[in-house]
């Protein structure tokens, strides 16, 4: 026991000695980077992603993106324009339809793999499509590996889509959203 506590006692002695972390930093010269900004920033497929803050809004729709902590987190998606900037989506249709509502085209774009919440490209991603809860009810869960859609998919008896068909639904979407809004614009028109 009474070694154990000169041990202790040396390595404490020894961690003070060496300084803190600031102090290392400052005898470098460097800037000093929390630890909870790194964590902010990733990089994939040589692009920066970022995570969206409390208060960030989707890029489509306006509604809020969800953080990575919050249950609906793993369906936030973001995608790099041209201008470089970090475009987020409170879901994967929203990402999807944002060009074709903007006219904005994205460098690269980017869902959560559901599992690991790690960003992954949309074109490398595997969809499961099922009776599963996301911000725009679209029922869309995004996976990393073939595997891992697939366990999913068996799992809560849900298909695996490719890219296409979930971007053709998009699509519809998107086009039935245009009608109606022009059934709306029509019939403000009628009343005034």
């Amino acid at each position: 026991m009474k070694r154990i506590s000169v041990l202790f006692v040396a390595l404490v002695m020894l961690l003070a000695a060496c300084g803190t972390k600031e102090d290392v930093k400052k005898a470098e010269g460097t800037k000093e980077v929390s630890e909870e900004a790194v964590k902010k920033e990733t990089k994939v497929d040589g692009y920066t992603l970022k995570e969206p803050q409390e208060d960030t809004k989707c890029a489509a729709c306006d509604m809020k993106v969800y953080q990575k902590d919050h249950n609906h987190g793993k369906y936030s998606a973001q995608a790099i324009g041209e201008d470089g900037k970090n475009y987020f989506f409170d879901d994967l249709f929203c990402l999807l339809n944002y060009e074709r509502k903007s006219g904005k085209k994205m460098k690269a774009r980017f869902v959560r793999d559901h599992n690991s919440l790690e960003w992954i490209n949309v074109d490398k991603a595997n969809f499961v499509k099922g009776d599963i809860k996301t911000p725009m009810n679209v029922g869309i869960a995004s996976f990393k590996t073939e595997k891992e859609a697939k366990v999913f998919a068996d799992k809560f008896e849900a298909e695996i889509e490719k890219l296409s068909s979930v971007d053709k639904k998009a699509m519809m979407r998107f086009m039935e959203k245009q009608k109606e809004m022009k059934k709306g614009n029509k019939a403000q028109e009628h009343e005034m």
